[in-house]
């Protein structure tokens, strides 16, 4: 294939990403989109807005280019520039009725997330909102997950977000992109078969240099390369596994559509807490949350000895280069984390250990080519793995300083992402000293969301010792007669 067809035709989405757009495209209770929902103290100026959303697609390209797809839907879609991109088509904004609050602007939210893309251009769409408040508005951006991960979108807001009120003085230049072209359908599952062609290339010659090196090793060390074999095959086995059910009698159910809650406390408390302890910050988010559900299960009748917990574990190195790095670069763990009879300090033990032992295991690098071959395997199957799931969490570290958006300071950063077959998700983003929580439940499993939001409230409080409000200053801002969300 030429550079120019090569251009041309973008590139076929691999691994976790193409898993992603397949079961979220096969069935609707995958859906699979990001929100991240910025508090702005005021609107921002809506012409630099655009302007530097405009911007950002040149040094995110992928937030310019289409999904194409070939004859017989038996390959991924590619990536490519969209030769009719407009970044209007993309971003809109409009203001709330008066007298709407922060229960208002997630119930926007959850229809935004509940809305599906369309297939056919650039995956993504911004929206600003203003009518909140004392004068605040709210930016948000919703993006599909097979295109970024949660750290991706914190990536992606360096090139959006600025320093100050008024332009960054050393913003470095916007970089050319070139223009998309029209493609043909044969073109296109030419250019697939040639992929495809490469990669069993690409995966057979892997297979042979790692059979050299273990036949040398086998001479040098037998029993250590019988060892390596075995836990290799044990930890694939493990990572392929399809579980029954979910672990929650309480949440065994799941649906199509689901609610968003949010609040926000002091970082500092969780990261001391973690650290008194010789524990990371992620240790203490996964004891909070896991505190939090015992509670839940508890109030409902059930003692549950444990849960079924995804946990996106990444593969991304160093943040050097922007455009590279914003995408997906994750490997799901899947962990039965204890719950019943634990202390906060036995619960970061569990977790620890449990995400320790999946970051080493041989099969987390090997993420991408297992989700390759799960192309291979009926959605229903891919879906009851994901159903099986009794919740998701992720902990993505942001910003420590404050930015802006257009002139507009952000006060806070809200990631709401969508349940994926789990019954909830919690997910937190660090914000300028904060850690901003966002959640989602599944509304046949969870059929008390702010009860729900409660307890993961008091499970904050059980590891920090410090109280956690009610949204913070979010229910202030509530008008009065309205009930918050969260």
């Amino acid at each position: 294939m030429s550079e120019q067809e090569s251009g041309k035709l973008g590139s076929q989405l691999r691994g976790w990403d193409a898993a992603t757009f397949r079961t979220a495209s096969g069935d609707p209770r995958l859906r699979s989109t990001v929100l991240a929902l910025a508090v702005l103290e005021r609107a921002p100026d809506w012409e630099r807005l655009r302007a530097r959303l405009e911007r950002l697609t040149h040094f995110v390209p992928t937030l310019r280019m289409r999904p194409l797809y070939g004859i017989f839907g038996m390959s991924a879609p590619r990536l490519a520039l969209d030769p009719d991109f407009d970044v209007d088509v993309h971003v809109h904004r409009y203001s709330l009725p008066e007298g709407s609050g922060w229960n208002d602007l997630l119930s926007d939210a959850r229809r935004m997330s509940l809305t599906d893309f369309d297939r056919n251009r650039p995956l993504w769409e911004a929206v600003l909102i203003d009518g909140l408040p004392n004068g605040e508005a709210a930016f948000i951006m919703k993006l599909h997950h097979s295109i970024a991960d949660g750290q991706a979108t914190v990536i992606m807001a360096l090139s959006l977000f600025e320093l100050g009120s008024d332009p960054n003085p050393e913003d470095p230049p916007t970089p050319e992109v070139p223009d998309g072209e029209d493609v043909g359908t044969l073109d296109i599952a030419k250019a697939n078969l040639e992929d495809n062609f490469q990669r069993v290339k690409g995966s057979a010659e892997g297979l042979l240099r790692a059979g050299g090196q273990m036949m040398r090793q086998a001479i040098s060390d037998p029993t250590g390369t019988l060892d390596t074999m075995r836990s290799t095959v044990d930890s694939i086995t493990r990572a392929v596994a399809v579980p029954d059910a979910a672990l929650s009698p309480v949440w065994s159910e799941r649906g199509t559509t689901y609610h968003f809650g949010a609040f926000e406390f002091p970082f500092d408390g969780l990261k001391q807490a973690a650290k008194s302890r010789d524990f990371s910050v992620n240790d203490a988010f996964m004891a909070a949350v896991a505190s939090a559900l015992d509670r839940y299960h508890e109030r409902h009748g059930y003692e549950v000895p444990q849960l079924r917990v995804n946990v996106p574990i990444s593969l991304r190195g160093d943040a050097g280069d922007r455009s590279a790095q914003a995408s997906n670069a994750v490997s799901i763990a899947r962990l039965e984390m204890p719950l019943a009879g634990l202390g906060i300090d036995e619960l970061m033990a569990a977790a620890h250990e449990l995400v320790d032992e999946w970051r080493g295991a041989p099969a987390t690098r090997m993420a991408d080519p297992l989700a390759d071959v799960s192309w291979f395997v009926p959605v229903p199957v891919l879906a009851q793995a994901a159903r099986a799931s009794d919740l998701t969490t992720s902990n993505v570290p942001g910003p420590p300083i404050p930015l802006y958006l257009a002139g507009a300071k952000m006060v806070a950063a809200f990631p709401l992402v969508a349940t994926i077959g789990a019954a909830v998700n919690v997910t937190m983003v660090t914000y300028d000293g904060a850690a901003c929580i966002g959640v989602s439940t599944d509304d046949r499993s969870v059929t008390d969301p702010a009860e729900l939001i409660d307890d993961l409230r008091w499970g904050f409080e059980q590891v920090t010792g410090e109280g956690v409000e009610p949204a913070d200053r979010y229910a202030a801002r509530q008008p009065k007669g309205d009930t918050p969300a969260d």
